[in-house]
């Protein structure tokens, strides 16, 4: 498992994808480094099954020379449900819920909501 100051570091590149304006400021390519971080974070844990398929499958589609949109879009927006779910665990510390619904913001955002 990554250290502390790894996943604080995949928080913060995560929420700063997009700028105040709802900017997005990020490549297909800086996502998919994005998500294959993430991937080595949540990787065999059973809490976020339904994120590892939906990273993976986005992951994928940022692979592609023209990414479809709206299967992007609906991919970040699962991923936001999914990230908030996660989020509302009972197993999930009260800094660590804010910081995931923080994401989750993010996901919505970068789907254009």
């Amino acid at each position: 498992m990554p250290s502390h100051a790894l996943d604080q570091r995949l928080f913060e590149r995560t929420n700063n994808l997009t700028d105040d304006n709802n900017t997005v400021l990020a490549s297909p390519q800086d996502g998919i480094e994005l998500i294959n971080n993430w991937l080595r974070v949540i990787e065999g844990n059973t809490a976020t099954q339904l994120i590892e398929a939906d990273l993976k499958e986005l992951r994928d589609e940022l692979t592609l020379d023209q990414p479809d949109a709206d299967r992007v879009k609906g991919l970040l927006l699962n991923l936001a449900d999914n990230t908030a779910l996660v989020a509302q665990s009972r197993n999930v510390q009260e800094q660590t819920e804010g910081k995931l619904d923080d994401v989750a913001f993010t996901l919505r955002t970068l789907a254009g909501l």
